[in-house]
């Protein structure tokens, strides 16, 4: 879904001209005065013009500059508004599920008064939440977000300054997810010009991940459990460790190694517990929206009891569905093969061989795919080892 909705909302974009880090300029909520953009390549500064009533309550309108990104990254920018206006004026660095002018949305902005705050809409047609931080007064501020997996972390300076970190929150806006430059006016009639130069975006590897991770490219924790996962990888064999109360419900902790994937897949893996632990500890193979903890997903999965299992989130913030498959007792220190099948919607379970079931879950492109391990106990980490490990797209 989400896939298609930025898909319909790339239709009225406008493209940049010598983009530099953004690649797509335009008005969102139709103000009154178009906004428009500039890219100094020369200067590597970006000129940006909006109008728009704020962005607030249930609806935005402002012009935005951005580019559509995935996974983990950090967005630096340096603002000086050129124009007057009224003292909550507004530049940001903004992400943004779509141009909709309802859309989830979250920015680190600074006011034309100087007033810092982070400002985010949880839900599309939402009323805006606030956080707002002491007012220090007109000047030139530097503004600094990162995302890693469902943690946004915030830094802003003053008159070029050393960067001070604001605080952090956790925010469900999903992967892909959009990431640029607002203005706004916080007029109907009046225009306000930003101009924002050191402009810098950085891709980060998740946390965890270290060294060669073979066919995947990241490793690190989902959902913040108390005891940190690790994964490690060698002689062709993925040694995962991982905590995490459950994968289950509307929220997920667990050790997950991963690479991003569009189209129709196949994924093998044999799976062998090490040790003892929960009845419901898991261990198996994971397609996943985003790094959020309650993101939509679907998993082939092998519980320490030995059960298979089937399960699917099919929408953000949605309870866990399941089909538990017979089986014959635990596993112990005995492993089994493992594949996931995905064609379209289609999720398709495979154990020892066999196709077992299949289930539809509809998640846009690109996803996360990979390898999963939870320990089913919140004060305990389970290791599980991966051989034979094949990814394949089809």
């Amino acid at each position: 879904m989400l896939k298609l909705l930025l898909l319909a909302c790339l239709c009225g974009t406008t493209a940049l001209s010598q983009t530099g880090v953004f690649a797509h300029s335009d008005d969102v909520g139709d103000p009154a005065l178009k906004g428009a953009a500039e890219f100094d390549a020369a200067k590597g500064q970006y000129k940006i013009t909006g109008a728009g009533a704020d962005i607030w309550g249930k609806a935005d309108q402002f012009h935005y500059v951005w580019e559509q990104l995935s996974g983990d990254f950090t967005v630096t920018a340096t603002a000086e508004f050129l124009t007057g206006g009224i003292g909550h004026r507004k530049a940001s660095i903004m992400l943004r599920q779509s141009l909709d002018t309802d859309s989830p949305f979250l920015h680190l902005a600074i006011h034309g008064d100087g007033l810092p705050s982070v400002q985010f809409r949880s839900t599309k047609a939402d009323n805006v939440n606030t956080i707002d931080f002491p007012v220090e007064g007109p000047g030139v501020y530097t503004l600094k977000l990162m995302r890693q997996g469902g943690t946004l972390t915030f830094w802003i300076a003053k008159d070029h300054g050393a960067l001070r970190e604001l605080g952090h929150t956790a925010n469900g806006l999903g992967s892909p997810v959009m990431v640029g430059l607002a203005v706004s006016s916080h007029a109907v009639q009046a225009v306000n010009t930003v101009l924002f130069s050191d402009v810098a975006v950085e891709r980060l590897p998740m946390r965890g991940a270290s060294g060669s991770l073979g066919v995947f490219t990241n490793s690190g924790d989902v959902g913040g459990p108390a005891i940190p996962g690790v994964t490690e990888f060698a002689n062709g064999v993925y040694r995962i460790t991982g905590a995490g109360a459950n994968i289950w419900d509307k929220r997920d902790q667990f050790q997950y190694v991963w690479k991003e994937m569009s189209g129709n897949f196949e994924v093998m893996a044999t799976v062998k517990f090490l040790g003892e632990g929960a009845e419901h500890r898991k261990a198996g193979i994971m397609v996943r929206q985003s790094l959020d903890a309650d993101a939509a997903y679907a998993d082939v999965v092998m519980h320490g009891s030995g059960m298979p299992g089937l399960q699917w989130r099919s929408r953000q913030g949605e309870s866990t569905n399941a089909l538990d498959a017979p089986f014959s007792g635990p596993l112990l220190n005995g492993e089994v093969t493992i594949k996931m099948v995905r064609e379209g919607a289609k999720m398709f379970m495979f154990v020892g061989g066999k196709e077992i079931a299949h289930t539809e879950v509809t998640l846009g492109g690109p996803v996360l795919v990979g390898l999963v391990v939870c320990s089913h106990d919140a004060g305990k980490k389970e290791t599980v080892e991966f051989r034979e490990v094949g990814v394949e797209g089809r």
